[in-house]
């Protein structure tokens, strides 16, 4: 079921809400709607998969998404589950995982099971754009505050190679679980944007640069660009330097499979390719004639 909330003047384009994308994982959270952006049709473009901060939804980022000026890029901003948070009291509120009181604390005890379960759910909403045929190679997925912590792992530990990582007012906390070995080798060194504003209050810059200190020391080519006078917030500069670093990430070549990459290819993923390439393979039965189609576009 798809309902729609409001329309740009973009035509092809605006805000809806996907309950088809609504997710329960095994660990029982329940994740809310997804909310999708910009282009709905074939995004040639590409993906931006964008999670919110504590205590937003979906809506939250997916209405600012305009500002960007990507017209062939779709962009899908989930919803995090309603939990308990104890930096709020332990009253329920959406988040991506627990935090616990405000302090250095919050930075390095971190809910492991919560940020599983959401990586877990981000994982599923990439498979998805796969299925439609958008090449893995142009999605990137990105987050604020802990949105970004999310992002980052869901992308470091995602078997499909990504275009990217956008971190906004973010931290990353330890870093022993990316540590080479413990991730595949796939997205070790995918490129990242991190923006921070230098007045923020809610994770001070230092936090931020810590982590993105972390993160380079990993071999993570990471981008850093500071805003002054900025708190837990965005502004236009930055959201200029997330477009430039989205268009360039995007407009990188997606590479041809090779003829044995094709014949090892399941059959979700040879119509998922079959699609991108704007072939029709409604006539083809068996996996065979998917295979001799694919290699036809070599």
């Amino acid at each position: 079921n798809t309902v729609k909330v409001f329309r740009s003047r973009a035509e092809g384009q605006g805000v809806e809400t996907r309950q088809d994308l609504l997710y329960r994982d095994e660990m029982g959270y329940t994740f809310g709607e997804t909310i999708v952006a910009g282009q709905k049709g074939n995004a040639t473009g590409g993906v931006l998969i964008f999670l919110h901060g504590l205590g937003d939804t979906g809506h939250g980022w997916a209405g600012n998404m305009d500002q960007l000026r990507l017209t062939d890029v779709r962009f899908v901003c989930p919803t995090a589950p309603t939990q308990p948070v104890t930096l709020n009291g332990g009253m329920p509120m959406p988040a991506w995982f627990d935090l616990p009181q405000m302090g250095p604390q919050m930075f390095t005890n971190i809910d492991w099971k919560g940020v599983e379960a959401s990586a877990g759910h981000i994982h599923q909403l990439i498979e998805a754009e796969v299925a439609k045929g958008v090449p893995s190679e142009k999605i990137i997925v990105g987050g604020f505050s802990q949105g970004g912590a999310v992002a980052l792992r869901a992308a470091m530990k995602c078997k499909r190679k990504l275009a990217g990582v956008v971190m906004l007012s973010s931290f990353v906390g330890p870093v022993d679980d990316l540590q080479p070995g413990k991730i595949p080798t796939t997205n070790a060194q995918v490129p990242l944007f991190w923006g921070h504003g230098d007045a923020d209050p809610m994770v001070p810059i230092m936090f931020g640069k810590m982590g993105a200190d972390s993160l380079t020391g990993l071999g993570v080519p990471v981008e850093w660009k500071s805003y002054n006078g900025m708190g837990h917030s965005s502004c236009a500069q930055e959201l200029n330097d997330v477009r430039t670093f989205v268009e360039k990430q995007l407009a990188k070549s997606v590479p041809l499979p090779s003829a044995s990459e094709v014949e090892s290819m399941s059959v979700k993923d040879l119509k998922a390719y079959l699609s991108m390439k704007g072939k029709n393979f409604s006539g083809c039965f068996e996996k065979s004639e998917l295979v001799n189609l694919a290699k036809s576009t070599l």
